[in-house]
């Protein structure tokens, strides 16, 4: 049962940590860190989804863990992207941490971050789901101990 939290937090402190992060400004290192800090926890994400997939114990959490294997892939790989994009602004700005609030309004950043944003959003969605069908799913009880009515 703790693999389904554990996927959860994987899943949602990326987005949680964006509120810390912006609240701190929007330079280059913030935006790198925070790219770094998602990527750190959605590879691991990635990699336990995949691997809870094929031990799933109901079709309903197969069918989530399937879903899972390809928003949480998509949002590393949309990650990355804007991690690639934040790196080639740092280094136009000639490696000086600077503010980058303009990466928001228009070019690559935005265009990846139209796919990354919806993909974690679903991920998290899911996550939450999986929890939820774990948390329902009752282990049959054995013969021995079985509660007998009161007469």
């Amino acid at each position: 049962m703790s693999r389904p939290f554990t996927l959860l937090a994987l899943v949602w402190a990326p987005f949680l940590s964006i509120f810390v992060f912006a609240s701190q400004g929007d330079t280059s290192a913030l935006h790198i860190s925070s790219h770094l800090f998602a990527l750190a926890l959605l590879v691991p994400a990635t990699v336990m989804v995949w691997r809870m997939r094929p031990e799933a114990p109901t079709s309903a959490s197969r069918w989530i863990l399937t879903f899972l294997s390809v928003t949480v892939l998509v949002a590393v790989l949309g990650h990355a992207g804007e991690l690639a994009v934040a790196i080639q602004r740092l280094a136009r700005d000639g490696w000086v941490n600077r503010d980058t609030a303009d990466i928001w309004e228009h070019g690559p950043h935005v265009t990846i971050s139209n796919v990354t944003i919806p993909a974690v959003m679903l991920s998290m969605l899911l996550t939450a789901a999986l929890v939820v069908v774990s948390l329902r799913r009752r282990d049959p009880v054995p013969a021995d101990r079985e509660t007998s009515r009161v007469r």
